[in-house]
């Protein structure tokens, strides 16, 4: 299934545009959602049950109720409290689906269809690690290839910048801090492999400063190899934007969503152009 939002009939030949995401857990989609839950939680196909506590409930329905910190049954839970969703994202982030009997009675994909039929704000994200915003699918499917073809430290840290910013509790800050470690392990080894102490600013210092070493697989208009310059200012941008990374100063602050979200799809570039060797040395 795309992530294309379908657009009913009647909104079809009135000319509109699919409606907006929902937000909120409507009452027609809750009933599923907590059938969902109480299936791959209770290993059972069976309706849903109201267990006595301590009785019949399974090891993992334990653990996801105290990792939302909740004393009812998560499928219990009602549509209008955020733990709802909270259990859902914690039962994609931790469950065991490779072990027999997870899938039988439920699997993360199943939920995103659902999630995806009905237009709903949160989507599973492609490597099952829990929720995330449902964002445009091209950036989507765009930052997941870069996370697959980097390396792995810059792949995960890629990866975590991404839930930062778009999971079911965004942290700014960490977001965008991710975002910075992760252009980190794709620069530093290439332009500075013999400095065990580069960072994100010292690797830029040094594109900058010796221009006439780099070059960027984007040709002049000429035709000849392009210069670094793009890059010194996408890397300034990304290093002088990070407000976040030290505190006690004048303009030391907390990062904004918007902030973060531009940074982590920058990086994301930026992963993407090094994974690429866009960036190369001059012969």
């Amino acid at each position: 299934m795309t992530d294309t939002a379908w657009a009913p009939l009647s909104r079809r030949t009135a000319g509109l545009p699919p409606a907006e995401p929902i937000e909120a857990v409507p009452d027609w989609l809750y009933p599923r959602l907590a059938e969902w839950l109480y299936h791959v939680l209770q290993f059972t196909d069976g309706p849903i049950m109201v267990l006595r506590p301590g009785h019949g409930l399974t090891t993992t329905t334990r653990e996801i109720m105290i990792r939302v910190r909740t004393a009812t049954q998560p499928w219990l839970l009602p549509a209008d409290d955020p733990t709802f969703l909270d259990a859902i994202d914690a039962t994609v982030a931790h469950g065991d689906w490779v072990t027999e009997g997870w899938t039988e009675y439920g699997n993360p994909d199943d939920l995103e269809r659902m999630l995806a039929a009905a237009n709903f704000a949160w989507r599973v994200n492609v490597d099952w690690r829990g929720l995330e915003r449902r964002i445009d699918p091209t950036a989507t499917a765009a930052v997941t290839a870069t996370i697959r073809t980097a390396s792995e430290e810059a792949a995960g840290h890629l990866a975590a910048a991404w839930d930062a910013c778009h999971g079911r509790h965004p942290d700014p800050d960490k977001a965008y801090a991710e975002a910075v470690k992760a252009v980190e392990a794709a620069t530093c080894p290439l332009v500075l492999p013999a400095n065990g102490n580069a960072t994100l600013g010292t690797v830029r210092d040094h594109l900058r400063d010796a221009p006439a070493k780099w070059e960027l697989d984007l040709p002049r208009k000429d035709g000849n190899a392009g210069a670094v310059t793009p890059m010194v200012g996408m890397l300034t941008a990304l290093y002088e934007g990070q407000r976040s990374r030290h505190a006690g100063t004048a303009s030391a602050r907390r990062q904004t969503q918007a902030e973060a979200e531009a940074a982590v799809h920058l990086a994301a570039t930026l992963v993407q152009w090094l994974t690429a060797d866009v960036l190369r040395r001059t012969p």
